[in-house]
């Protein structure tokens, strides 16, 4: 009976998607389609060994929670996010654990996505799957298949690393997810601190504003010494993700909530309200984190401003 009233759930749920279209987060747990921790939402901490089976039912406490509960649960879009959350952190850890999947994305789809469109992605276990072969003995079912997303895909296979922070906030705020968590669910990270990089930043932003090409103003720093080993690294690295365009987190020790962003000229910052412990306790999380642009941003367009008059 539960087989068939999730078989008719998914059904419904793929009526007008494609078989290999992302679905929306928030509307698979409700549905009962997947249980959150038993896909990849909690890869962060099984790729060191914790069991998936358990973190689902994880008691309502700790990082597990607020990933599932107050994120994944509340999550109205369909946007593939970071398999891993603490994406990079260290890639000497990455190559240590043989992970293949700090850089990629995900998102739950149709069993009737074929495989070779999963693009290494699986079938997805869920509630039901684990009572019907927890139960009675049988091999466990699932309701979902799961997918590391390709662009090449289409529409169907939207990715939020694309997405710029403005378009970020947009999206965390109608959803009332967190903000810090969401920028650290769509971009990449590298192990580069702000205070490495921020100069740099102020350097780039005064040759634009005096008529400089991105390229150029970048090409025109400074180049440390080989012999200051950390500073050459970090201005080789940071040099190339700046003319990429793609926005990057720069983590911080412990990987924390904290942390700020740069995508081409512009820098952001993402810290904790002063009143973060009462607004988490309230349950508004897209208010918990504020995000500010420090530099580097484009101006407010007119057609954004709310001009309506009392």
């Amino acid at each position: 009976m539960l087989a068939k009233i999730g078989s008719v759930l998914a059904s419904l749920a793929f009526a007008r998607a494609g078989p290999c279209d992302c679905v929306q987060w928030a509307g698979v747990y409700y549905d009962q389609l997947a249980a959150c921790g038993r896909g990849q939402e909690l890869y962060f901490l099984t790729k060191y060994g914790f069991s998936a089976a358990y973190a689902a039912t994880e008691p309502i406490s700790g990082l597990p929670h607020k990933v599932c509960s107050d994120f994944f649960k509340n999550f109205q879009n369909n946007s593939c996010v970071n398999v891993d959350l603490l994406a990079l952190s260290d890639e000497a850890d990455n190559v240590r654990l043989n992970d293949t999947m700090s850089d990629k994305q995900w998102c739950y789809v149709s069993n009737d996505c074929p495989v070779a469109s999963l693009n290494g992605g699986d079938f997805a276990t869920n509630m039901m799957g684990f009572q019907l072969g927890g139960w009675n003995n049988l091999a466990s079912t699932s309701n979902l298949s799961w997918k590391i997303c390709d662009p090449a895909q289409g529409a169907g296979t939207p990715m939020l690393k694309f997405a710029t922070i403005q378009e970020l906030i947009t999206i965390g705020t109608a959803s009332d997810v967190g903000l810090s968590r969401l920028i650290r669910l769509a971009y990449p990270v590298v192990n580069i601190t702000w205070d490495e990089v921020m100069f740099k930043m102020e350097a780039i932003n005064d040759a634009i504003a005096l008529g400089s090409s991105l390229d150029a103003a970048v090409d025109a720093l400074d180049v440390p010494p080989t012999a200051f080993t950390r500073a050459a690294e970090v201005h080789t690295q940071i040099t190339a993700v700046i003319k990429s365009g793609q926005p990057t987190i720069l983590d911080t020790p412990g990987h924390g909530d904290n942390y700020h962003v740069i995508a081409g000229r512009e820098a952001w910052e993402v810290t904790r309200a002063a009143l973060g412990n009462m607004i988490y306790l309230s349950g508004h999380f897209s208010v918990e984190f504020n995000v500010y642009c420090l530099m580097g941003c484009a101006t407010t367009r007119l057609e954004d401003l709310d001009l309506e008059t009392q």
